[in-house]
């Protein structure tokens, strides 16, 4: 009998992170749909894994539209400013790659890999910035950005593996079977790896307290 009950409880919490990581994921898919709202809505599916993580029972609708719409402004703002800083890079990568394949120069080579460089830099102080946020909501932009970006450096193993698991996910979008697996799980595994790999930086953020920030 008490094997039993262990077995249930066991299969009882596979069944709720299952729940979770579907309804978080769909949600998360359809509040992204408008672009300016993209960040919130991995942030606020940041927030939701992180109080699942440490055992604390949110209910998923409630909670996630409570993280959502907390500091709103604020997100889309942050969001839309790695949106533009991406997209530059982009176009400077593009600019400078047509020029590189007519072997135009050192300069240009060299200002295509300082770009691709910029690019990881912006791309990692996205991911870390949902850490950040969840800890200090109230910080300066700046504030924001900076904390990001050292956190990459001192956690820089954990920052290489943030990449892989980041990325991952979206490569089952690369076939129609598992595109579907995507729809239902692929955002919200991104997003819970990102809780899981950032634990350590948030119990830094944590100790500096909110006076040092």
């Amino acid at each position: 009998m008490k094997g039993e009950k262990v077995l249930i409880q066991k299969l009882n919490t596979v069944a709720d992170w299952i729940i979770r990581i579907v309804m978080i994921n769909i949600i998360t898919i359809i509040l992204s749909l408008p672009i300016i709202t993209l960040y919130p809505a991995v942030s606020a599916g940041y927030r939701l894994f992180s109080d699942y993580v440490n055992k604390d029972e949110v209910h998923i609708i409630s909670g996630y539209y409570e993280y959502f719409k907390k500091d709103l402004w604020k997100k889309i703002v942050l969001g839309l400013v790695f949106v533009l800083v991406i997209i530059l890079g982009y176009a400077n990568v593009t600019y400078y790659l047509e020029y590189v394949n007519q072997e135009s120069g050192l300069f240009y080579l060299m200002g295509y890999y300082v770009t691709i460089i910029l690019l990881m830099i912006a791309f990692v102080v996205v991911l870390y910035s949902f850490t950040v946020v969840s800890v200090y909501p109230k910080a300066k932009y700046m504030t924001i950005y900076k904390l990001s970006f050292y956190l990459s450096g001192r956690y820089f193993l954990k920052t290489i593996l943030l990449i892989v698991s980041t990325v991952l996910p979206f490569l089952l979008l690369l076939t129609p079977l598992t595109a579907v697996m995507f729809v239902f799980s692929g955002v919200s595994l991104s997003i819970l790896l990102n809780v899981i790999l950032t634990r350590q930086a948030v119990i830094y953020l944590k100790g500096l307290g909110e006076k040092n920030v």
